[in-house]
C-alpha cells in the first residue's frame, strides 16, 4: 500500500510533538526521612536537568522441543532510573541523597554497636514522580516510580581549567515497579 506524503496531514497527526526539554522530576522521601528534607521537594523540580522516562524489559524464556526453541514471556525487569542534577553552591540536593544514603546504611558506625542503618524498607523507600509536559506545562504523561531509593551518587569532578560551567551529578534510583497516567488516563500498575 502506497503512502502518498502530506504535509498537512503530518501536522495534524504529530499535533506539535513531546518535547524532550519539557519535564519535571519530583523526589518524595521516604517515611523515616519526611522532615529532614523538607526543602528536597520545593527544589527538585528545577535542580534536575537530565532525566528519563523509565524503560522496561520483559525477559525470554527459553523452552526447547525436539531441538526447536520456542520463546516465551518471563519476568519484566525495570532498568534503574538516573538523572542528572545541576549542582548549586547550597549543594542542597546532594547534601539530601548522601543523608538518604546515610539512613539506609551508615558511614561511620558500620558494625558499631550494632547501628549499620535502617533495615526496614517501609522506612526508607521513597517515590519519584517524572512528568513528560505540554509547552504550556500541563503533564502529558506521569511516571510514578515506587518504593524507590538512591542506589549510586556520582562523584563531582573538580577542574581548575572548568570556567564558565556548573558542576553537575547523577543520581541513579532502584525502585521496583511503576504506574502510569496519561491524557487517555490512568494505565494502572505494571
Amino acid at each position: 500500500m502506497a503512502t502518498n506524503f502530506n504535509i498537512s496531514e503530518f501536522r495534524t497527526k504529530i499535533q506539535g510533538g513531546a518535547r524532550p526539554n519539557q519535564f519535571s522530576v519530583s523526589i518524595i522521601e521516604p517515611p523515616g526521612l519526611q522532615g529532614s528534607l523538607d526543602q528536597m521537594a520545593s527544589i527538585t523540580p528545577f535542580l534536575v536537568s537530565v532525566a528519563e522516562l523509565p524503560g522496561q524489559t520483559i525477559g525470554v524464556t527459553p523452552v526447547y522441543y525436539r531441538g526447536r526453541e520456542i520463546k516465551l514471556a518471563g519476568d519484566k525487569v525495570f532498568a534503574p532510573f538516573t538523572c542528572t542534577v545541576l549542582n548549586d553552591e547550597t549543594m542542597l540536593l546532594r547534601d539530601y541523597m548522601e543523608k538518604w544514603m546515610q539512613y539506609i546504611e551508615s558511614n561511620v558506625n558500620k558494625g558499631v554497636s550494632g547501628i549499620s542503618g535502617i533495615t526496614n524498607p517501609a522506612q526508607y523507600l521513597g517515590q519519584i514522580l517524572v512528568n513528560q509536559l505540554d509547552r504550556q506545562g500541563n503533564s502529558l504523561r506521569a511516571y510514578r516510580l515506587v518504593d524507590a531509593f538512591p542506589a549510586d551518587i556520582s562523584p563531582i569532578g573538580l577542574d581548575f581549567s572548568a570556567n564558565d560551567q556548573m558542576s553537575t551529578f547523577s543520581i541513579t534510583f532502584q525502585y521496583q515497579t511503576f504506574t502510569i497516567t496519561g491524557t487517555n488516563g490512568a494505565i494502572g500498575n505494571l
